[in-house]
């Protein structure tokens, strides 16, 4: 059986930063929107989800996959991914009760935007909703990962093959998906999905890749590369920023002709994306984060990033409906502001609440253990026969200690590290 895979703090602080970010960017009107990864290159944090994703896949069900617990690794995968399914049906009816009883409460039909499908046609529209075909706005990024899921054990047998083969596999189907403009369709609205599946496994399949390396001892350094790399981010801040302010309109001309489109991954995205990646590994930017005192917070939102994610989503569906009445208070930029900081310390405490309970239900489970060893370690007569547990009373020791069968989320302690063995292959998902 394949050891479990250690958590790998810097994927967990990035993946905290992307999901704060990701927030930030979908709450309305706020100052902090200005600084996120979106305003100083072509890519967003939309790419960094994505490809941690797959770096996350490979490290935690990759190696079951690798050494021959297929059927295993699979299994936990389509697991992984009803998870996700039900969870993306939950935040759907959670923004559509929202806005329709804010809409209510308030008289304001302008808020029945995004739920005006299923006010309209409400059948129709939540067989859409079940079926992943009709997603609301802000809330359109779990069903692309759900499909990437159901993808993933194609593209590790691919990777099992080689890693080229992979890579060379999602290339032609990224190439095919933007020469013909497949995509996914919408239902009963008719349009396509916002975040093209078959476009985007290409950043999933290359996070795979580096989620390969990662595990053979890293990426390798190429100083022409990381120069090119640095070339490419320059060049993307100064057409971004209009050349930090210098030259007004730069980024609306030249946004039509790069290749920058967000549904289908557009190619100035992805190679600057993965330019920054690249930067970000070898310039030891993580090492230096992790002597700030937002790297353990940060890494802490990030190793809960569903429920966090979850969390995000519906309360920038709230900061939305809020905002309809913003014209009650007198700052308007403090009350954006105030939104996001309360919406983040949400994402900590939802975080900090959750690794709570989990050290809590370990410590309960640690103290089963040592009678459940005592009772492997004695001989198998003494085990089924009946012991004296107090005057006038016996039972055999298997109805005082069960066996591990029975208790599905027992610890296991491997080299001093507590582990959920239910969990422990799934350690490093993204949406964990």
């Amino acid at each position: 059986m394949a050891a479990p895979a250690k958590r790998i703090d810097g994927i967990d602080f990035w993946r905290g930063l992307a999901l704060l970010m990701i927030f930030i960017d979908h709450v309305p009107e706020n100052v902090f929107q200005h600084v996120t990864q979106k305003n100083f290159g072509f890519s967003d944090a939309a790419e960094l989800f994505v490809f941690l994703a797959g770096v996350s896949v490979a490290l935690a069900y990759g190696t079951r996959f690798f050494e021959g617990e297929t059927v295993g690794a699979v299994r936990a995968v389509l697991r992984r991914a009803f998870t996700l399914y039900w969870v993306q049906i939950l935040i759907s009816l959670l923004i559509i009760a929202i806005f329709v009883g804010a809409a209510a409460l308030w008289d304001e039909n302008d808020l029945l935007e995004d739920a005006d499908a299923v006010v309209s046609n409400p059948l129709q529209t939540s067989a859409g909703i079940l079926a992943l075909l009709h997603q609301l706005e802000n809330a359109n990024i779990l069903p692309l990962y759900i499909a990437l899921l159901l993808m993933t054990p194609l593209l590790l047998a691919l990777a099992r093959r080689d890693d080229r083969l992979m890579l060379a596999a999602s290339a032609g189907i990224y190439l095919a998906a933007r020469a013909f403009s497949l995509n996914l369709s919408t239902w009963p609205v008719e349009g396509t999905w916002f975040f093209n599946p078959i476009s985007w496994q290409l950043i999933f399949a290359i996070g795979i890749f580096a989620g390969r390396r990662l595990k053979r001892g890293g990426i390798a350094y190429d100083a022409r590369l990381f120069a090119a790399c640095l070339a490419v981010v320059a060049i993307a801040a100064v057409v971004r920023t209009d050349a930090f302010g210098y030259a007004s309109g730069l980024w609306q001309d030249v946004r039509d002709v790069l290749d920058c489109g967000k549904t289908d991954l557009g190619f100035a995205r992805l190679v600057h994306f993965l330019a920054l990646a690249y930067i970000v590994y070898h310039s030891g930017l993580t090492g230096l984060m992790r002597r700030t005192r937002a790297f353990l917070p940060l890494c802490l939102i990030g190793r809960y990033g569903l429920p966090v994610f979850a969390t995000g989503t519906v309360l920038s569906a709230m900061g939305e409906v809020v905002e309809t009445r913003s014209e009650a208070f007198s700052h308007e930029v403090a009350f954006g502001a105030a939104i996001v900081v309360g919406g983040i310390l949400m994402h900590y405490l939802v975080a900090r609440g959750l690794a709570a309970w989990r050290d809590k239900s370990r410590a309960q489970q640690s103290m089963m253990n040592p009678a459940h060893t005592l009772q492997m370690a004695a001989p198998l007569s003494f085990r089924k026969s009946p012991i004296v547990l107090w005057s006038g009373t016996s039972r055999p020791v298997s109805h005082i200690c069960p066996s591990q069968k029975s208790y599905s989320r027992v610890a296991v302690v491997q080299s001093g590290q507590d582990w959920c063995d239910d969990d422990r292959h799934r350690s490093l998902d993204l949406s964990s």
